[in-house]
């Protein structure tokens, strides 16, 4: 069994499937985790889902963090936070009461929240505002850490982890998966887990499966260390719409929160530009300006650093998980956009299981790699 990909995803596939005693080659053509999953925020959110297949899974997520949390203790960096979804908008306050009846009853805790409850929580939170949801549950996380653990258990437990290896080619033959083509020579397997991120869709395709994922940049700032700055996770109730625009151009949404090393960090942009990951000053500055509009004490901050990393995104919001037809042996794992570290480790539990006959936690029909087929008049998988 090998599994392309060591972000928190890959990482995860291969930990749960070496509990359960396969023989697992994890491979990345860099380091454990030194792609998407190590660049951004770290949260794990049920509070910017709708109620649906990712709410469910989002869910499933939040909850196997307890059991992270165990296996890892204070190197998983676990900040039971919460977020604050903050309404300025009118037509967005009008919408979200009944918003959160559809997830209260979806099974999420959560509440409305007054302008003058808000700043009493937040007192940085100055700028004009209709209200707010209250998400008490909502963490955040050091997913490069959980990664790199993840991976370090699964050698412990007898997997090969082989970083700084090129996958050039899923191997196929006769319909049936035979391992990796790498820039080292060939990885025999008699079944393959792609979670390659934005990098999946070439390997997907050498596997005879179409693949629509691909890179959505997003810029992160890093302000001065202020670690007393914001309690909880800050979003703009227009980030959610960010998320499910399906067009290429820039959008600015606000996230402003405090780090568990003390700084502040403002985000977030979207944009599908390839592979793109130089820093825009001017996205910069509109990050800064958007979120000035509610937390004006971050024009005061000085900016330490800006980066730039790479979203998979997949038409329609939801990931690829589960197994493919295009080749026996084949299992997706990926399309997370940016919830890669809350669906992460319930990815990898749910491939996990599927691939050694077990009952799955969710059922995967709705994140059926061969859905995009489909689509384009091409025969589905079933």
């Amino acid at each position: 069994m090998a599994v392309v990909g060591a972000g928190i995803v890959g990482c995860a596939c291969a930990w749960e499937l070496a509990r359960r005693g396969l023989r697992v080659c994890l491979v990345d053509r860099g380091e454990v985790s030194g792609g998407t999953t190590g660049l951004g925020e770290g949260n794990v959110l049920c509070s910017d889902k709708e109620p649906g297949a990712e709410l469910a899974l989002a869910r499933a997520g939040l909850a196997l963090y307890a059991e992270i949390e165990e296996l890892l203790g204070e190197e998983a960096g676990i900040r039971r936070k919460g977020a604050l979804v903050v309404h300025a908008d009118e037509d967005g306050w009008a919408a979200e009461p009944e918003r959160l009846e559809r997830i209260r009853a979806a099974g999420v805790e959560c509440s409305l929240v007054t302008p003058a409850d808000v700043r009493e929580a937040e007192p940085e939170l100055r700028g004009e505002l209709l209200g707010a949801s209250w998400f008490p549950h909502d963490l955040q996380c050091a997913p490069r850490a959980i990664a790199r653990a993840l991976a370090r258990d699964a050698e412990r437990l007898g997997a090969a982890v082989e970083t700084g290896r090129r996958v050039d080619a899923i191997v196929v033959r006769a319909g049936r998966v035979e391992g990796l083509e790498t820039a080292e020579g060939r990885v025999a397997a008699t079944a393959v887990v792609l979670a390659a991120g934005a990098w999946s869709a070439p390997l997907a395709r050498s596997a005879g499966l179409e693949l629509p994922v691909e890179p959505r940049k997003g810029q992160l700032l890093r302000l001065e260390h202020r670690p007393e700055f914001l309690r909880c996770k800050v979003i703009d109730g227009g980030y959610m719409a960010a998320v499910a625009s399906t067009g290429a151009g820039l959008h600015v949404s606000t996230v402003v929160e405090t780090t568990l090393d003390g700084h502040v960090l403002v985000g977030s942009s979207r944009e599908r530009r390839g592979f793109d990951l130089s820093v825009d000053p001017r996205v910069s500055d509109a990050l800064l300006r958007a979120a000035a509009e509610l937390v004006p004490g971050v024009r005061d901050l000085r900016v330490e650093s800006a980066w730039a990393g790479l979203r998979p995104w997949l038409p329609g919001g939801l990931p690829a998980i589960g197994a493919s037809a295009a080749a026996d042996g084949l299992w997706i794992a990926t399309g997370h956009e940016g919830a890669g570290v809350a669906h992460g480790p319930i990815t990898g539990r749910l491939i996990a299981q599927a691939i050694c006959g077990e009952p799955t936690d969710l059922g995967l029909e709705t994140f059926r790699p061969g859905r995009f087929e489909r689509a384009r008049g091409v025969a589905a998988e079933h």
